[in-house]
């Protein structure tokens, strides 16, 4: 099943791309999150990563890449796209703890 994958953009970026084929159907969800992100800050030990706003001419919406530990319950720990760092709007998530994001096992929808 496609899904989506991070794959590094340079020392202090990553991208975030869709692993789907040509004719596979990806959700609203998977498209939302897809391009590169850049370094923005720390949360709870690990980067927070920035999408770039503007990819191929088209402005894109602000999105944020950024861990979440687990104070606030095992559940919620792991790897996240959203608005805002610990907002509740989040397009897609990864249960990893490693200290960079992850390549591979990101959920997009989240509960998906």
């Amino acid at each position: 099943a496609p899904e989506a994958a991070v794959g590094v953009a340079g020392p202090n970026a990553v991208v975030l791309y869709s692993t789907a084929g040509a004719f596979d159907v990806l959700p609203t969800s998977a498209h939302t999150v897809l391009g590169e992100f850049v370094v923005a800050g720390a949360n709870h030990g690990r980067r927070v990563y920035q999408r770039k706003r503007k990819a191929g001419g088209r402005a894109l919406p602000e999105l944020s890449l950024f861990f979440w530990d687990a104070r606030d319950g095992k559940e919620l720990s792991g790897w996240w796209v959203g608005e805002r760092v610990g907002g509740g709007k989040v397009w897609a998530r990864n249960e990893s703890t490693a200290s960079e994001p992850p390549k591979n096992g990101w959920k997009c929808p989240v509960d998906g």
